[in-house]
């Protein structure tokens, strides 16, 4: 971010002397300073006066046909998935696309393709949802009902996107089952995997069909693991990526982030 320079608090001031580069598979540094410039610094401000920032979040949060906001992904978040699109991917040497599960509305997918169409040219988003509300659900484990979230109207939103000029992004419909692997393989790379699904099985699909084609140094961003009533996709994430790929978050503040497990295979410091 040759533009930016993020301040911290005093109390953060002891990152500084903190090793930059691999620790068991992820980034720390990079993970503390993303986090706290948003907590404690002025990562906030930065956002917010970038002009990128501030149209990609306009239209983001626009109204949707009912009224509503065409996204739901909170603000903090939103800042925290552009910096890492303007201070990481812009600087990886491993280029790939962006996938999202989980559109609802489809604002932050617009976000993410309005970033990445002026900093990463050659990236497409591609965001898959029902755009019918959720499948079935697991009784044991998630808060939701199949049916939850209201229907999502995708040709007016493909139409939307259209009109902002976004030939960089697809809405690709239908359960995630029958629609992700085709279209995973057409991508072939992917070098960020944003999920936004709620429920468990969901949670479990995406990072499942997602990681055969992560880039070495890929990002996977969950928005959901913290929210109060999703414990269901925190378990997914404890049970895949925790305890059987033995992997460790990069970030925790607004949203847990972890990189590909082909990072973890590289040289760490233990």
């Amino acid at each position: 971010m040759d533009d930016w320079e993020i301040k911290l608090k005093p109390s953060s001031g002891r990152l500084e002397s903190m090793p930059q580069g691999l620790r068991k598979g992820r980034e720390i540094f990079d993970g503390y300073v993303r986090g706290c410039g948003l907590k404690y610094g002025n990562l906030r401000e930065l956002c917010y006066s970038d002009p990128l920032f501030q149209y990609a979040f306009d239209e983001a949060t626009s109204p949707s046909p009912n009224g509503k906001p065409r996204t739901i992904v909170t603000p903090l978040s939103l800042m925290n998935i552009f910096t890492i699109l303007k201070m990481n991917l812009t600087n990886s040497s491993s280029k790939g696309h962006i996938v999202e599960f989980g559109s609802l509305r489809g604002g932050s997918a617009i976000f993410m393709a309005i970033v990445a169409k002026e900093l990463l040219p050659q990236t497409m988003v591609a965001s898959f949802d029902s755009f019918n509300g959720f499948p079935s659900t697991n009784f044991e484990v998630d808060a939701y009902r199949k049916g939850d979230f209201e229907k999502v109207d995708v040709i007016e939103l493909r139409n939307y996107a259209t009109s902002l000029g976004l030939n960089n992004l697809v809405f690709i419909e239908g359960p995630f089952e029958e629609t992700v692997a085709g279209a995973l393989k057409e991508l072939d790379k992917i070098s960020l995997v944003h999920v936004d699904c709620d429920i468990y099985d969901s949670t479990v699909l995406s990072y499942e069909k997602s990681k055969p084609y992560l880039t070495e140094d890929a990002y996977i961003i969950f928005d959901d693991p913290l929210v109060p009533n999703c414990i269901s996709a925190f378990e997914a994430v404890e049970e895949y990526l925790i305890r059987r790929d033995k992997l460790h978050a990069e970030q925790i503040f607004p949203q847990l982030v972890f990189r590909s497990p082909k990072l973890a295979g590289n040289n760490m410091q233990e």
